[in-house]
């Protein structure tokens, strides 16, 4: 009997012990439930986002990103704008202008913007910095031509039939007028192709400035396309034209004739003739150059041909008065 008294009375004491902790974690909680439910006036950061600045205008340097906001509102809000910081827009299209690039606004004027952002039984009292600046200038927008950067190898016998088609062929750029005006073209990232001996297709990123350039892209990438064909060789013999030859002088070509090498599209190869051709000699411009030869060019073709080459590449000659 005496041992069964011993054990109810420890039985009884962690009872007495577990029920006096439940008491006063209820307490505590009770006591913060309270607590959080009054309202308190205290200074938490926010993020900042701007927008909506004057048109013809942009940023040139980010602008300060958070914010000090002194509010009153109830603990249980205060607690949210500690653990989960919030972000606010603010217009930029009332900015006052201090200088030439230097625009401002006063934190005391951004203070409704704030407060209907927030959560509602928000109170706002201040902003720190009391002044917001911003660093100005024009903005600018053109068109320029895009450039594939690609390096195409293709499998023996086969060629690029026609031009490389780029989609689109033109981008709209946007920034600093002093940047922007300097920007003739922009170009792709580089890619290599091997072995090619079919149409082809592919996506190419465009090469991206730096963002503290603060130039902006309409589009991220292009497409460039181009039709493969198998290509043969083909050479026609032609007579040479000579012009800029003093009316004065008679002109004797050793030899009288050259042959012209090129590739074309196989499925183009009955469509060429001899007449499709004029090989040229630029007689001024080999005495202004002091060479005693003449070059030859051709400077009629037809489109889909390529690859010229000429032989011999070097026509003597013999002026007569």
């Amino acid at each position: 009997m005496v041992k069964n008294s011993k054990a109810n009375s420890k039985s009884t004491s962690a009872k007495s012990s577990k029920m006096m902790v439940i008491f006063l974690a209820v307490s505590f909680l009770f006591w913060i439930l309270i607590k959080l439910s009054k309202q308190y006036t205290d200074t938490v950061p926010i993020n900042v986002e701007y927008y909506n600045l004057p048109e013809g205008k942009m940023l040139l340097k980010e602008p300060i990103k958070t914010i000090d906001v002194t509010l009153k509102t109830f603990g249980f809000d205060l607690i949210k704008y500690h653990f989960f910081k919030r972000k606010i827009k603010v217009d930029l299209q009332d900015v006052k202008q201090k200088n030439v690039t230097t625009y401002y606004q006063l934190s005391d004027d951004l203070l409704s913007q704030i407060t209907i952002q927030l959560i509602s039984d928000v109170e706002v009292f201040a902003v720190k910095p009391d002044t917001l600046f911003y660093v100005v200038g024009l903005s600018t927008t053109k068109k320029v031509k895009i450039v594939p950067n690609i390096d195409i190898q293709y499998q023996s016998g086969y060629n690029l039939f026609g031009n490389l088609k780029v989609e689109p062929s033109e981008i709209s750029i946007s920034g600093p007028e002093n940047l922007i005006d300097s920007i003739i073209q922009v170009e792709s990232q580089k890619r290599e192709l091997t072995a090619v001996n079919a149409p082809f297709e592919i996506k190419i990123p465009l090469l991206i400035l730096d963002k503290s350039s603060k130039v902006n892209y309409t589009i991220k990438e292009v497409t460039v396309s181009g039709l493969v064909e198998k290509f043969t060789e083909a050479k026609f013999t032609l007579p040479i034209k000579i012009k800029n030859l003093p009316n004065r002088y008679e002109i004797s070509t050793f030899p009288t004739q050259v042959e012209i090498v090129f590739q074309v599209g196989l499925s183009d190869y009955n469509k060429i003739n001899e007449n499709d051709f004029i090989v040229s000699c630029d007689y001024k411009r080999s005495v202004k150059d002091g060479l005693n030869y003449l070059i030859p060019k051709v400077v009629l073709k037809p489109s889909f041909v390529s690859e010229i080459k000429i032989y011999p590449n070097q026509i003597e000659y013999l002026i007569k008065e």
